[in-house]
């Protein structure tokens, strides 16, 4: 049973954003409006370094599973049994990765920016270093944010998309509460799972490791909407486009293929159809033969 789950959203510093003319309180809902406002809100130094990144795109993770339905990138036809990674919306997709590389990374300014990353404290939105991204529901939870940068100043809102009716949708995904075979009491275990999945201890648990609950009645809860930033994340789960990974046996193996083609892309060794055709058809293959 699913018990507790992350959730990914937008956040923006909005000190940043007032230095840079932008108003604090209104964030980018379409791609066009991330690219523009990126652009203002990156600095460099003198020696040509960059001194803070408007936006990374994959920072703090290649976020693959955490963007893809909202460019309109489906990896999977459920209905039709078929590995859709190759399609024009999906290639777009890892093209907007490639977009942002091209500009920012011609020197390997951001790879240098990334590495530059030391510890949990050293996270570049605590630091300053870059002035939106992507991030979970954990953040703003007290081992996060207000325990690495308590003077950060931000704000919190669904990821921008060029699709109208997929905004406020987001990548869910989480935590489950299993019985493992062999358990000397199942029905004990299954007792205590059951109260786990109750309001009460969900809430308490939710808020203490801060993360979504999976009760969907939770998601409108006074106590829960009331934690800073906390309802973006609540409404996120909530939205009916909001999605999570393909339930296949080959996800894994998927998975990391879109982790390497995005590789070769970014590094310019092949395009992006070329990439996502290729691994379209390994896993297809594998599923044709073992089903999915």
């Amino acid at each position: 049973m699913p018990f507790l789950q992350d959730t990914w959203g937008f956040f923006w510093n909005t000190d940043e954003f007032t230095e840079a003319g932008l108003d604090p309180t209104k964030p980018p809902k379409t791609l066009t409006e991330l690219w523009d406002m990126a652009k203002k809100l990156t600095k460099y130094n003198a020696d040509g370094s960059l001194a803070r990144a408007g936006f990374i795109p994959d920072y703090p993770g290649k976020n693959l599973t955490e963007l893809s339905e909202l460019f309109g990138c489906k990896y999977y036809d459920a209905a039709a049994k078929k590995v859709t990674v190759n399609s024009t919306e999906c290639v777009a997709f890892f093209d907007w990765y490639k977009k942002w590389h091209d500009e920012y990374d011609k020197k390997g300014e951001l790879t240098k920016l990334i590495a530059g990353k030391g510890s949990e404290d050293e996270d570049l939105f605590y630091t300053g270093k870059v002035a939106m991204g992507l991030f979970g529901e954990w953040v703003p939870g007290a081992a996060y944010a207000p325990n690495f940068a308590p003077n950060l100043k931000y704000e919190t809102a669904p990821f921008p998309t060029n699709i109208a009716d997929m905004y406020g949708a987001g990548f869910v995904n989480g935590n489950a509460f299993f019985i493992p075979k062999g358990s000397k009491d199942p029905e004990a275990a299954a007792r205590f799972g059951m109260y786990l999945m109750t309001a009460d201890p969900s809430r308490k648990m939710a808020i203490q490791n801060a993360s979504v609950p999976e009760l969907k009645s939770l998601t409108t809860d006074p106590t829960l909407t009331a934690v800073p930033h906390f309802k973006t994340f609540l409404d996120i789960a909530n939205f009916p486009k909001t999605w999570t990974n393909p339930m296949i046996s080959q996800w894994a193996e998927l998975h990391d293929g879109l982790d390497s083609a995005l590789d070769s892309v970014l590094t310019g060794e092949a395009p992006s159809s070329k990439a996502l055709g290729d691994l379209a058809s390994q896993i297809q293959g594998e599923i044709d033969t073992n089903g999915p």
